[in-house]
């Protein structure tokens, strides 16, 4: 498995024993989720979004839909029984502080994060919830798709649920342990794209927890008002079979090692901040 270059002496690191071999997905699996391609009405819309938190949604099937109102939505979703709450919460924040930590969860694809050195004064600041901390900071990302030799830098910036027609209030409960959102853009030549992504820890009808992304592009809030922008089909379509596919080949990748290796790491780890 190729690994991705570290920093010198990034083998000092107490965590660093955590970087373990990660499944690259078979281009059989990679084909099959290219393939999935969702019904536009059973997706929840952009309006109604505060719904996917609660008792009322069952994630819909996963896949890439193309909308009638020329937008795109997506679905992700992957078992993550040993993951709880505060794992997510604690995670979300620790591994933005250093590379490594960001390896740790997809070797083979995370090449880097960088944030400010305000947002990190946030995320070491233990007067603010720590599922608090990630509101309003931003995090720059290098990573590839499943082990592509080139990746791409994007910008990711989080927001308080409430800010963007969500509800802190359902964070905790059952259908939404755990949430984070970004409310983001990217560049389609020279336009930018408004894209909504949730990230978030359900139980399942089964009693144990999953990893669900929702995300919708085309979408976003500016200002505190939605936005959208529709795009013409036949771009919908060579979009569909791209990046928002291939989104859901890495959720499964990194999840699925993030499942395996966070337990013993937050127990080891948790406290451990500033190394």
């Amino acid at each position: 498995m190729r690994k991705v270059p570290l920093y010198k002496d990034a083998e000092k690191k107490s965590y660093y024993k955590f970087l373990k071999e990660i499944e690259t997905v078979p281009e059989k699996e990679v084909k099959r989720i290219k393939s999935l391609k969702g019904e536009p009405a059973v997706a929840p819309k952009f309006a109604n979004r505060a719904i996917i938190q609660t008792e009322a949604y069952e994630p819909v099937p996963e896949g890439v839909y193309l909308m009638d109102d020329g937008t795109i939505f997506l679905s992700a979703v992957t078992p993550c029984q040993n993951i709880t709450q505060e794992m997510a919460e604690w995670w979300m924040v620790w591994h933005q502080l250093d590379p490594l930590r960001y390896a740790l969860w997809n070797p083979e694809d995370h090449f880097n994060v960088k944030i400010s050195e305000q947002d990190r004064d946030r995320f070491l600041n233990k007067k603010i919830p720590i599922r608090e901390r990630i509101w309003g900071t931003t995090s720059i990302v290098t990573e590839s798709w499943n082990g592509e030799d080139n990746p791409t830098e994007g910008e990711l910036k989080f927001v308080s649920p409430d800010s963007v027609g969500l509800k802190n209030g359902l964070i905790g409960t059952p259908k939404c342990k755990a949430i984070i959102v970004a409310n983001n853009s990217t560049k389609i030549g020279p336009i930018s794209y408004p894209v909504m992504m949730c990230e978030y820890i359900r139980e399942n009808s089964e009693g144990k927890n999953e990893w669900v992304v929702t995300a919708w592009m085309g979408h976003g809030v500016k200002d505190g008002k939605d936005v959208q922008m529709k795009l013409p089909k036949m771009l919908l379509r060579k979009m569909a079979s791209e990046m928002p596919s291939m989104f859901i080949v890495h959720n499964h990748k990194e999840i699925g090692h993030l499942n395996k290796i966070l337990p013993k790491l937050y127990a080891e780890q948790k406290d451990n901040w500033l190394e």
